[in-house]
């Protein structure tokens, strides 16, 4: 009972504004030619010309670029149309029915080109009570139609708008990263999340527009420039602990950051430079006062000023091009989507399809006898309701049988008041527009206001009284029960035999990560680093999925391995920034580098093979060495040492730290993995 009010407490929140003018687009598209077929004296005809717009929106993406949701709609409507006819010939032979829809759900959970619009539109088929002919297959692809005609008219004005806000969305989180490089642990972690979501999410909008033959790339560059700030925020922050830590006086640095951060954010937003020159000025008032507390300030926290200014120098460079990239506007080639097919690919594993087509079929069996036009709310609510996991099952259920009861209650409530097609036009409408706009943020809201949109558009011809209500929620609730002992009892345990693998790929990953500081490979670090947090992602996933299974618990070892995958990649970061500035063959950190990353791979390779790790005293050692070596460097120069020595400490004191952290992180990592 806890995990339901739970469910129902996070599924009515609204953690983000819903976009009203999508869910008028949608609620015009349904209610429409609902309106003009109650005009025509054809009320059966609007309603399924309505229920192919609907059935279209649901398989529609907001905020998808226009060129990728063309492709998909244009696939969808002739899905829908099928899978609407496949039904209607079913229903011929019930029981052939059972199988041939249960299969055409299979698919559907297997397959993300088919997905779940032509499975709906295949049992509104089968209950629909129509002879197996044409026309109305064709009525329900001119309601997809309309929707596709209104959704993609906007297409030549606002073409790059999805890019234009994921890079504007980027830029605002590098922002968020350089206004929080003081703030606790928790929250910067947080916010370097966000960040590095911002940059896949700007990264993903650039390669829908993007073809090989293009040569002009700079969303590619826009990009590149905010991941550069992006790695050298997480290096400043690192750098910033250790002058604090050393005493340095570090005036001028935080406002010099906070300008660099405004500036960002309103070129951003507002595609201005004006902010830009303030922003400079400051970093270069910075670099005076670093250059005046010579003589002042030991060798040591010298060195440190050095890095941090470096760091400054490159975060107000990147800084710079973003504004004036966004000033001078993104520029994308025009050109017409490619409608070329792709090898299906799988939305969830073979288990979980052959676990919808079962209940599926269980749930049409169920009814086929009764044949009555109310039994596909069971059906429907067992497609919609059953996810991959039990966990996940179990609050969507929730969530729809509470969408269904209040979103019928209030159905009902407003026919009854006023009576008459036109009040149910007009509900068609406000349930249409709040229930689209709301889904792009909350799936309880959606359940609320979809449900009773769907059974006033199938039933349009039977008043939606308390008896029918009453019946549609009984068979909701039945549904959802079946759909909770299908993700129960039909394999619910599958993510455990996951997980080791993905640990070797966690620990692979970093490894050639750390490889690349070796090999002085900078330049593709940030793309090693993208892949080897991605690596970990999978494994976070993995870990949630598996916390959602029947008894599931996922090892707090693993999930302390996934922070510490993280905090390893900082480290990387920094040992990177402080190895820019560095010339070849003054850093003595390779051969530990090479150690951790040897240690690594060691530790993948016993986990893939069920094997004890090895021992990890040579890191131990290395590290010891680099340490003694760091304070002799330290003694020299404060003595008044060579300038090759300084030249060296100024690498070694700042590389020593993040190359100590980096060994530890390391080392807990396979700690963690290994338990």
């Amino acid at each position: 009972m806890r995990g339901a009010f739970a469910a129902l407490r996070d599924g009515f929140s609204l953690p983000a504004r819903p976009p009203w003018s999508y869910g008028v687009l949608c609620g015009t598209a349904v209610a429409l030619p609902l309106g003009l077929g109650a005009l025509a004296g054809a009320p059966h005809v609007g309603a399924i010309v309505a229920l192919g717009a609907y059935y279209t929106a649901f398989g529609d993406t907001y905020g998808q670029p226009y060129g990728e949701r063309a492709k998909t709609l244009f696939r969808a409507v002739p899905l829908v149309m099928l899978g609407f006819w496949v039904g209607a010939v079913l229903a011929l032979s019930p029981w052939v029915a059972v199988a041939g829809i249960g299969l055409v759900a299979a698919m559907g959970a297997q397959w993300k080109v088919i997905g779940t619009p032509p499975v709906l539109a295949a049992i509104s088929g089968f209950y629909a009570g129509l002879p197996p002919g044409f026309g109305p297959a064709l009525q329900m692809g001119l309601g997809g139609v309309l929707f596709c005609a209104l959704a993609l008219a906007l297409w030549p004005f606002r073409r790059l708008h999805p890019l234009r806000r994921a890079l504007s969305e980027a830029a605002a989180a590098m922002a968020a990263m350089l206004d929080g490089l003081a703030v606790p642990e928790e929250e910067w972690t947080e916010l370097r999340e966000e960040g590095s979501r911002a940059l896949e999410a700007a990264t993903t909008a650039i390669a829908a527009f993007n073809s090989s033959e293009e040569s002009d790339r700079s969303p590619d560059r826009y990009a590149d420039t905010l991941a550069r700030i992006f790695h050298e925020s997480v290096a400043l922050r690192s750098l910033r602990a250790q002058t604090i830590e050393a005493g340095v006086q570090q005036q001028g640095l935080d406002e010099a950051v906070g300008k660099l951060s405004t500036a960002l954010r309103e070129s951003a937003e507002q595609e201005s430079v004006v902010a830009v020159p303030g922003a400079l000025a400051a970093v270069a008032d910075f670099a005076e006062r670093v250059t005046a507390l010579r003589g002042q300030a030991s060798p040591v926290q010298m060195a440190l000023l050095g890095q941090v200014r470096r760091c400054m120098d490159r975060i107000a460079v990147a800084v710079r091009s973003v504004a004036l990239r966004s000033s001078e506007g993104v520029r994308v080639p025009a050109r017409l989507p490619q409608l070329t097919w792709r090898t299906p690919s799988f939305e969830g594993g073979v288990a979980h399809a052959a676990r919808v087509g079962i209940a599926v079929a269980v749930s049409m069996a169920l009814l086929v006898n009764v044949h009555d036009h109310f039994g596909r709310w069971m059906v429907f609510t067992v497609l919609i309701g059953l996810r991959p996991t039990y966990g996940d099952t179990f609050d969507r259920v929730v969530l729809r049988v509470a969408g269904t009861i209040v979103g019928s209650t209030a159905a009902a409530f407003l026919l009854a008041a006023v009576p008459g097609r036109g009040t149910l036009v007009a509900v068609v409408w406000i349930f249409a527009t709040l229930g689209f706009a709301l889904r792009e943020v909350s799936y309880a809201y959606w359940s609320t206001f979809a449900t009773p949109l769907a059974l006033m558009l199938m039933d349009f011809s039977i008043q939606l009284n308390w008896n029918a209500a009453g019946a549609r929620v009984a068979l909701t609730v039945a549904g959802g029960v079946l759909a909770v002992l299908a993700a129960r009892l039909l394999w619910p345990r599958g993510e455990a035999g996951k997980v080791c693998d993905l640990v070797v790929d966690l620990l692979r990953e970093h490894a050639r990560m750390v490889r690349t500081l070796v090999d002085r490979d900078l330049d593709s670090l940030p793309d090693r680093t993208e892949v080897a947090g991605q690596a970990a992602e999978k494994l976070s996933e993995s870990l949630d999925t598996l916390e959602k299974e029947p008894g599931g618990q996922a090892p707090e070892e693993l999930r302390q391995a996934v922070t510490d995958a993280r905090r390893l990649r900082d480290d990387t970061i920094l040992l990177a920034a402080v190895m820019r500035g560095a010339p070849e063959g003054t850093d003595a950190t390779v051969a530990i580098l090479d150690a951790v990353a040897d240690r690594m791979e060691a530790v993948a390779e016993a986990v893939s093979q069920d094997k004890a790790p090895p021992e990890a005293d040579e890191l131990d050692a290395g590290l010891a060495d680099m340490a003694s070596r760091v304070d002799t460097l330290v003694e020299e120069a404060e003595g008044g040492q060579t300038t090759s020595v300084r030249r060296e400490l100024r690498h070694a004191v700042a590389a020593h730290p993040a190359l100590r952290t980096l060994t530890a992180d390391a080392l807990r990592l396979t700690d963690d993995v290994t338990r």
